[in-house]
């Protein structure tokens, strides 16, 4: 279940100037209150969606909404909801995504050096996923390297990337070797054929 919706958070509290109240009739200081309005996903801010407020009378403490303003207490109002400032956190889930995304970006980052590293110096139990013409995915892995380097190739394949560990089993693997060279593999990662290289 998703738990989303709005909430609202205070933002600035400011006394008035003296102005008539249209409820008593007094002249009278009112304390304006504005608040920060935002939709929340999991009670976490996403964005701001507002401003609202009120204000009360210091003299007969009557609670006046904007839409029951009169003139002069709703240019108070529109002031102190000017000054109001958004606060960060109302930003929160973006920050958050923004974070997350650019993780994400730096770890595949991270994850392609580490690949053309591997490529260019393979070892015994490198573990290559590729893609393959049906645009499944599969594993290879290195069993030797003498004048070639020999690969024993998974029998599985599985229709999306994140299900490479499920087939990734020493038992999957064929006992028939095939060779490549340095060249040839660093021609497939470059065509993306093979996307990532693992050394444990």
């Amino acid at each position: 279940m998703i738990f989303y919706g709005s909430n609202s958070s205070h933002l600035k509290t400011k006394l008035t100037r003296q102005i008539p109240c249209a409820n008593c009739n007094e002249s009278a200081k009112f304390n304006v209150e504005v608040y920060g309005k935002y939709a929340h996903l999991y009670w976490i801010p996403i964005f701001p969606i507002g401003k609202t407020g009120g204000a009360v009378c210091s003299n007969c403490n009557t609670v006046f909404e904007p839409k029951q303003m009169d003139h002069n207490l709703k240019l108070e109002y529109q002031n102190v909801k000017e000054e109001a400032k958004t606060p960060i956190k109302h930003f929160s889930a973006l920050f958050l995504i923004v974070l997350i995304i650019g993780g994400l970006a730096f770890s595949s980052f991270l994850d392609n050096k580490n690949s053309e590293k591997y490529i260019a110096n393979p070892m015994v139990n490198d573990l290559y996923e590729f893609k393959t013409e049906a645009n499944y995915y599969s594993t290879m892995k290195i069993s030797t390297i003498s004048d070639s380097i020999y690969f024993r190739f998974n029998e599985y394949e599985t229709n999306k990337k994140s299900g490479i560990s499920e087939i990734d089993i020493p038992k999957n693997y064929e006992d028939e070797e095939f060779g490549y060279t340095t060249e040839e593999l660093q021609g497939l990662f470059k065509d993306n054929i093979i996307y990532e290289v693992k050394r444990n």
